[in-house]
């Protein structure tokens, strides 16, 4: 959708009722047919101080993207299923990290995708800069490779790739280190992980975070929580402002009937009042001035006021997406009342799932590598 494009419909206050959680559940259902939409790129939309002119306008050119229907639309399609296709023997492998006994996760497999040559002869010295990959909270660690063309964009591009797990379902894992003490999935992704990661193959020290959906939350909040670690993070589609997951709090009977899904972030976070902090702690918009520094990449569809009978699965719809959209909003505002450059890739309509995220995907990660050198 081009920028001249004047009709803003999101309604940020209704959705926040209902909304909350078909966020969470993103990521890892039916297939989509394909895209053909328009999209709207804006490159360094902030400056330094992200208050002028141009920062705001290029910030609005965003918002005026509108929720609507499009032709692209979802399909009830079987999930894709691995093999050398999506692992190919030459280029990629799963792994058990070895994990410390005070460090608990629900499992600590990766898969592990190689650059092209990696195995060469001739380029046995060379070093690669790291991307992590992120699930989101429906999809195992290998999702990536099954649900989107990563194994072959990332044929032209020189890094590793690394996709963990991150827990699932009533599990999935938000990337914290719970408050009930169930799981401590940052310390196992920022510490052990990169840690193992950095002594088992020829890296260069840089990284780059990429998600999907929950895993856009962990793709944001771990370079602003760990300041050095990561140059470069790209969230696609992701849950970027923790303030319109508010809903998963409520008692189970309550959060099923009005369709949020797990898990209840009381066992995360703690009560969003009392444990405000905590919350904050862990909100993209609340550390979006810690993002100085970073490469930050952030791609969306708008999605659409659609009904769940699009598809037998209520979460991955355009309405999702446009629930995705209205944290995006305030995320992107965060970022440019801060002063923190970065490059967005937002496009009119949109489902929430796997085939969809395949274009942001194409479009972001070879810039997200580009950073690294």
């Amino acid at each position: 959708m081009n920028a001249s494009v004047r009709r803003p419909r999101l309604a940020l206050a209704a959705l926040v009722g209902s909304v909350v959680l078909a966020l969470v559940g993103a990521a890892g259902g039916p297939a989509a047919q394909a895209d053909t939409g328009e999209d709207l790129h804006v490159e360094k939309s902030t400056t330094d101080t992200g208050t002028s002119g141009s920062s705001w306008r290029s910030y609005l050119d965003l918002m005026t993207v509108p929720s609507t229907p499009t032709d692209f639309e979802p399909a009830d399609e079987a999930p894709g299923v691995d093999g050398p296709r999506a692992c190919p023997p030459s280029r990629c492998r799963d792994f058990r990290v070895p994990v410390p006994a005070d460090v608990k996760v629900t499992s600590p497999m990766v898969r592990v995708l190689f650059p092209v040559g990696y195995r060469a002869k001739k380029n046995r010295h060379r070093r690669y800069p790291v991307v992590y990959l992120f699930n989101g909270a429906r999809s195992p660690y290998i999702r990536w490779s099954v649900g989107t063309e990563l194994t072959a964009a990332t044929r032209s591009l020189p890094a590793i790739f690394v996709m963990p797990e991150g827990g699932l379902g009533d599990d999935a894992g938000m990337f914290s280190d719970w408050k009930d003490g169930s799981w401590q999935w940052e310390t196992f992704h920022t510490k052990v992980l990169t840690r193992w990661v950095d002594r088992t193959f020829r890296t260069t020290g840089k990284r780059g975070v990429v998600g999907a959906s929950m895993g856009g939350l962990g793709a944001m909040i771990y370079p602003a929580r760990h300041p050095g670690r990561y140059q470069a993070a790209f969230s696609i589609s992701g849950a970027v402002d923790t303030n319109l997951m508010i809903a998963n709090i409520l008692p189970p009977e309550i959060a099923k009937a009005i369709g949020v899904s797990p898990p209840n972030l009381l066992r995360v976070w703690g009560n969003p009042v009392l444990d405000r902090a905590a919350w904050d702690a862990h909100n993209p918009v609340s550390l979006a001035p810690r993002l100085k520094g970073v490469a930050v990449f952030v791609a969306s569809g708008t999605g659409s006021p659609s009904t769940v009978s699009e598809t037998t699965d209520p979460l991955h719809t355009g309405y999702t997406e446009q629930l995705m959209w209205s944290g995006h909003r305030t995320f992107l505002a965060a970022l440019t009342r801060a002063g923190v450059p970065y490059s967005a890739w937002v496009r009119q309509g949109g489902v929430h799932n796997w085939p969809w995220f395949d274009a942001p995907l194409r479009w972001g990660l070879p810039k997200v590598v580009a950073a690294l050198r």
